[in-house]
């Protein structure tokens, strides 16, 4: 068998990379994570955090990172209708409450505890192909220079736009959207930090959302047909 450079490279350092890179780190495997920002920018999604991934995320060991750095527990959920308000805690199977977080923040918390638990992460970095095979080999680019380094195992966690459907050559199929969505982000908004706010508007097919993230920053939403 011919050596690997890595047990594990894993293509992109956003929660999951990050998360499954810090579990295989502290584990002793060697594990190489490629982030293409150097800065993460903000995203208008994956912020909230649903009970059942926040029972994983205790799982595996960074709840409390998250709550301590960067997320906030939102165990209400309320819609504009008599008596609307859920209790998480109460209502679902893990008895756990969601948490938000402002997108970037957590990136570099989890990313941050990757680096800590012996994981190589490199920022700023390209990667170009993956050839599956044996060995795996992934062809990455930083400051010019391309190099292929070769692993147990790749894993491509770059994404919703990821690249490894190409280098894989797979098809993406995309169904007809039913509905549209949009964000804004706003600062220094008076609201319960506690509370998702959820309205319907059914004859118009409108759904508005608003879900605080700490610290006075709250992102809102509409979904809206086409």
């Amino acid at each position: 068998m011919s050596k690997r450079e890595y047990d594990l490279i894993i293509v992109g350092g956003g929660l999951g990379g990050s998360a499954l890179a810090k579990a295989m780190a502290e584990k002793g495997a060697r594990v190489l994570v490629t982030e293409r920002e150097l800065q993460f920018k903000d995203r208008i999604r994956g912020e909230w955090m649903a009970p059942w991934g926040v029972a994983e995320a205790q799982r595996i060991g960074i709840y409390d990172l998250l709550l301590d750095r960067c997320a906030c527990e939102q165990p209400y959920f309320k819609t504009f209708a008599p008596e609307s308000v859920r209790d998480f805690r109460a209502t679902t199977a893990q008895s756990l409450p969601p948490l938000t977080f402002y997108h970037p923040s957590m990136q570099e918390v989890i990313l941050g505890a990757a680096e800590s638990a012996g994981a190589d992460v490199r920022r700023g970095v390209t990667v170009r192909d993956v050839k599956p095979g044996e060995p795996p080999v992934a062809t990455i680019e930083a400051n010019g220079v391309v190099r292929e380094l070769t692993a147990h195992m790749v894993v491509c966690a770059d994404g919703r736009s990821s690249a490894g459907r190409g280098w894989l050559g797979l098809s993406p199929k995309r169904a007809k959207p039913r509905y549209l969505g949009a964000g804004i982000m706003f600062e220094n908004m008076p609201i319960a930090e506690e509370i998702s706010l959820f309205v319907i508007n059914p004859s118009l097919g409108r759904i508005a959302i608003l879900f605080p993230q700490g610290h006075g920053r709250v992102r809102g939403y509409l979904v809206y047909p086409p």
